[in-house]
């Protein structure tokens, strides 16, 4: 399924106030569960059913609880606040009884500020060919990875031995269209988690929390443009890491961060 086909999926069950429903292929899976970023998608286009007039998003906080198969997906939203310009939600995502993800978002309105400090940019990347592609071989990578592009700059692709706590990679949405808020929140958790790219053989993880902090809002971005996304490995020991994420936009500037803890299986 296209992005946009499956955000488009969202609609209100009539079963339960603030229920909503969703259709996933098994290509956005990412082993026996779905892609995390989808899930964040569909938390965020639930709400914005729930609550169409919510100005912009600047922060999500997701903790994935339990697997969630592909399939008929069943969310569960609230307003949790309504205040003069910030509105916070929090949207379930369920499978059957079972809580598979918890998202909780803040969207506030713009406002007039005595402070402005611009983000610093981003060092300049080697002047050389960019690092090899993340090639989608299906039942070795996530099934999700088909819907996007990457390629490594500086750092390794996941089971690949790397001696750097973290990566510099382009990326980009395969499907057509234009990126807006929903399809960029999926497109921030596309990277997989630089830890993996410090072991030498395949093995599991499983992100436990992400949280996304929107910097800014630019328009509808075209998906033919690359992105850049920088990943530090802040901490990893005991089987948990901790990583750091700047997502740029194809005009270079500064769109999101985000912060994951990840359980590493090995």
């Amino acid at each position: 399924m296209h992005i946009n086909e499956i955000l488009q999926s969202v609609q209100r069950a009539t079963d339960s106030a603030g229920g909503f429903t969703a259709e996933v292929s098994d290509d956005w899976a990412q082993g026996r569960t779905l892609f995390g970023g989808i899930q964040a998608a569909l938390a965020v286009q639930a709400m914005r059913c729930l609550a169409p007039d919510a100005p912009p998003l600047w922060s999500l906080h997701t903790t994935f609880v339990a697997p969630l198969p592909p399939g008929r997906i069943r969310l569960q939203t609230q307003v949790l606040r309504q205040g003069r310009a910030a509105v916070q939600m929090e949207a379930r995502l369920m499978d059957g009884e079972q809580v598979a993800a918890v998202c909780v978002a803040v969207f506030g309105g713009l406002r007039e500020s005595a402070v402005r400090v611009e983000p610093v940019p981003p060092a300049a990347l080697p002047a050389r060919e960019p690092g090899p592609a993340l090639p989608f071989i299906p039942g070795v990578v996530p099934n999700f990875t088909q819907h996007y592009g990457y390629r490594w700059w500086e750092g390794g692709i996941p089971f690949s031995g790397a001696k750097t706590p973290g990566n510099r990679v382009l990326l980009r949405q395969r499907d057509e269209g234009a990126l807006d808020e929903a399809q960029i929140v999926a497109l921030a958790d596309a990277i997989p988690p630089a830890a993996l790219s410090m072991v030498s053989a395949p093995t599991p993880g499983s992100t436990l929390s992400w949280a996304l902090e929107f910097v800014r809002h630019p328009a509808a971005v075209p998906s033919e443009g690359w992105w850049r996304v920088d990943v530090d490995l802040v901490a990893a020991r005991d089987g948990y890491s901790n990583q750091d994420t700047h997502l740029f936009g194809p005009d270079g500037e500064l769109v999101a961060l985000a912060r994951q803890v990840v359980a590493v299986f090995g």
